[in-house]
């Protein structure tokens, strides 16, 4: 989490990036009362890696109604990344490095009768995302330096 916290978006790689913005724009789709799997399924078929987004709904969508506290996600067009969102990241990395660490983590924000539908989606999203090569959230090689 504390790799990706308050670091520019930019600074993320194409997976770190277009997570961040699926999320996003998730959650924005969502408060407008928009369907946020039809508004996001454009882009997920751009890049190849449709099979994904249901997977992805799914997760948000337990999060957004099953959640143990309220998980904030910035406007589309912030330019940092924000603290709930750096969770997010580090959870979606830790489902191809670390999955028991995955699991704990979404553990800590779900209620525990939607853990394990969430936690299939989860590593169901990452392996989708692999398919198009978007699976790896990191920081891009030339900001690893550990500056903001």
């Amino acid at each position: 989490m504390y790799d990706f916290i308050d670091r520019p978006v930019a600074s993320l790689s194409p997976g770190g990036r277009f997570l961040l913005w699926a999320m996003r724009g998730w959650i924005h789709a969502a408060s407008a009362g928009h369907c946020p799997p039809g508004a996001l399924a454009p882009a997920f078929a751009r890049h190849a890696v449709l099979p994904a987004l249901p997977h992805l709904h799914l997760l948000l969508a337990a999060l957004n109604e099953r959640a143990t506290r309220r998980v904030a996600f910035a406007p589309l067009a912030c330019r940092l990344i924000g603290d709930d969102e750096a969770v997010m990241l580090q959870l979606c990395r830790d489902a191809t490095d670390n999955p028991i660490r995955a699991r704990a983590t979404l553990a800590l924000l779900l209620d525990a009768d939607a853990l394990g539908a969430a936690y299939v989606a989860l590593l169901t999203t990452i392996a989708r995302l692999d398919d198009g090569q978007l699976n790896i959230v990191a920081l891009a090689p030339d900001d690893v330096s550990g500056s903001h």
